[in-house]
């Protein structure tokens, strides 16, 4: 019962907090518009907002050890509404600042999540169970795809930061019933020191597997920040789809990634182990994205939609083998702090890929060619966990 109630909370927690990074790149080209910048701008909000979350990941550890994971929950749903609130002055600055304290909060979700769960988890399920609660992310990017659209057209852009924002805030609180059930880990004489965060990186660097996961994230991850922070402009303003049609497209391809994770869980606790997985991953992910060279306007919509869930289905679906390789290789009380110093570099490339992206597309490049160039680090990960693979075999 206690993990099955730690599931649900946490997955309503991951897709709410996903959504949040998703509001203004689904939002870009309307917001573009009212506000008379380019639609490349897109790549500077994600750079900051994803910056920001790089070196909060490299303290939540030590906050969610002393005030437990469930507050930290409270703390990340409450701030992140209120950043979302901060778009409602309309201003590019305002826009900026939100970035930056979304990206700060949602720090907080998956490494609080984790700490929870790798209490509750039998060990043999465990990389299914972490993917079944990774599935909020693509929940949340369904949902996005779908309340933005309908918040724009309906009631306006500041609709979109009202609704959203206080789509987070509500639950934040409703949340306190829970913490007397699961903050009982809480550790109230650990101190905050700023040379935890270094302590924490160099932790994840001295470590050869922790180094690994750590690439891994970095190429994956950055590619997942590409595709949510462009795709839908990429389909609007190159593709000439409506925002509505965009959002839609983006929303079917989140369903598919919901199934895959928990499929590549399922998969990776069949096999064992999460090296082969992760193989298998990244070189399907970095071919998709090359894939994404041939949209042009005018190309039938079911391929647009098939790359669509192929990209959702890896660049998005890894998250529960790479947390439970984590929590397998972590004592009990380094979980939170193990999982924030390895997705510190998930949120580098969240912040460098889109930042990437912006700039080559504000150059005058083309979409799909950006694309295709961020895949090729993917493809040198997915090479390099399938030639340990091979050589295991071989000394076997």
């Amino acid at each position: 019962m206690m993990l099955a109630l730690a599931l649900f909370t946490m997955l309503i927690q991951q897709a709410l907090s996903y959504m949040t990074a998703l509001v203004v790149p689904m939002a870009a080209p309307e917001l573009a518009r009212v506000l008379g910048v380019d639609v490349s701008l897109t790549g500077y909000y994600s750079g900051l907002m994803f910056a920001a979350t790089m070196f909060s990941m490299l303290m939540v550890g030590g906050a969610i050890r002393r005030f437990g994971a469930v507050r930290m929950s409270q703390v990340s749903l409450g701030g992140s509404g209120l950043g979302l609130l901060l778009g409602l002055t309309g201003e590019v600055w305002a826009l900026a600042l939100g970035g930056v304290m979304v990206g700060m909060f949602i720090a907080i979700s998956t490494p609080a999540s984790s700490d929870i769960l790798a209490r509750y988890a039998p060990p043999r399920y465990a990389a299914l169970i972490f993917s079944i609660k990774q599935a909020g992310v693509p929940l949340g990017g369904i949902l996005a795809g779908l309340l933005v659209p309908y918040l724009m057209v309906t009631y306006g852009w500041r609709g979109v930061f009202i609704g959203t924002g206080f789509l987070c805030i509500v639950p934040a609180i409703a949340m306190q019933v829970l913490r007397g059930l699961y903050d009982t880990n809480r550790d109230l004489s650990h101190r905050f020191r700023l040379g935890q965060a270094a302590e924490t990186l160099d932790g994840v660097i001295r470590r050869a597997p922790f180094r690994r996961l750590a690439m891994t994230v970095f190429a994956y991850c950055g590619l997942q920040g590409a595709f949510a922070t462009f795709f839908v402009s990429m389909l609007v303003t190159e593709l000439e789809y409506s925002l509505v049609a965009a959002g839609a497209i983006f929303s079917i391809s989140q369903m598919a990634a919901v199934f895959a994770r928990i499929a590549w869980g399922w998969i990776a606790g069949l096999v064992g182990r999460a090296r082969p997985v992760l193989a298998a991953l990244g070189v399907c992910m970095a071919m998709i994205a090359g894939s994404m060279v041939m949209m042009v306007p005018g190309w039938p919509e079911f391929l647009v939609m098939l790359i669509a869930i192929g990209y959702s289905a890896t660049a998005i679906s890894w998250h529960g083998v790479v947390l439970s390789a984590i929590a397998e290789r972590s004592r009990p009380e380094e979980v939170a702090i193990n999982t924030g110093g390895v997705l510190a570099f998930a949120a580098a490339g969240q912040f460098m890929y889109p930042l990437a992206l912006g700039v080559w597309i504000g150059a005058g490049m083309g979409f799909g060619w950006g694309f295709a160039l961020l895949g090729l680090p993917a493809l040198g990960v997915g090479i390099m966990f399938a030639a340990r693979e091979l050589a295991e075999a071989r000394n076997r």
